[in-house]
């Protein structure tokens, strides 16, 4: 299936208020958005990704688990997991596969901030890359105005890979924030995709961090005021994504 790849600027006919949970299945590069969990690591501790197991759709909580890297039980892909071959400077992009509210469109319903990640494997076998070891943040898609954010109702989220990026094997980590102005209610969308990325290099990335490590309950980016989860929400634009500045590369 093609895909154009300016689709996070396409606004989407179909808007719910729901508790829908989705997850990233679907990796979109060279415009093309290929199968479910091709490029995509597993979320779901083993099983099969079209197993009916509710674990697919589940949000995270847990910000000091190794899970909080690649989402619930990916710190290892199951096998047969594909690496895509991106050029420095492409843009790329993570879509919902999925949705435990089948069959409504797969659609990010809830409200909040997308990130994305990455982190070079330290050998050449990224199959056995856990992600711990550091990472960078490469994109932050934030408020679109003061009252809606940019990610609602999209099908999913894309980006561009920094030109500089230093030639490699990562892990590319997307998340996607259901912000909530309770304790530790705060939903997460994770998922990676196994990338190689080729190009001159040149860069130096950073600021480097670690997952778990990076977030704290207490950030205001994950505990956030009730204006920006109540409707009609308001002070969008005041809103700071958790975790490190963008290295834009």
């Amino acid at each position: 299936m093609r895909l154009r790849p300016h689709w996070i600027s396409l606004v989407c006919a179909w808007t719910q208020a729901g508790n829908a949970h989705y997850v990233f299945s679907r990796f979109m590069f060279n415009d093309t958005v290929t199968e479910q969990w091709e490029y995509v690591r597993n979320i779901t501790e083993g099983q099969a990704a079209d197993s009916g197991l509710w674990d697919q759709y589940m949000p995270y909580y847990d910000l000091t688990s190794s899970n909080l890297r690649c989402g619930r039980g990916a710190t290892i892909p199951h096998p047969g997991i594909k690496t895509a071959r991106i050029l420095a400077g492409a843009t790329v992009g993570f879509l919902v596969g999925r949705s435990a509210d089948e069959p409504l469109p797969p659609l990010i319903y809830h409200n909040g901030p997308g990130q994305a990640y990455l982190s070079l494997s330290p050998s050449a076998n990224l199959s056995a890359y856990s992600g711990d070891g550091p990472w960078f943040k490469i994109v932050s898609l934030g408020a679109k105005n003061d009252t809606y954010w940019m990610t609602r109702d999209q099908p999913g989220m894309n980006f561009t890979i920094p030109e500089r990026t230093p030639p490699g094997k990562y892990l590319l980590r997307v998340e996607h924030l259901y912000v909530r102005p309770v304790w530790n209610t705060t939903q997460f969308y994770i998922a990676c995709a196994q990338v190689e990325v080729v190009g001159p290099g040149g860069g130096n990335p950073g600021p480097l961090v670690e997952f778990p490590g990076a977030y704290t309950l207490e950030d205001p980016g994950i505990w956030v005021d009730e204006s920006m989860y109540e409707y009609p929400l308001t002070g969008l634009l005041d809103y700071v994504a958790p975790g490190p500045s963008v290295w834009n590369g």
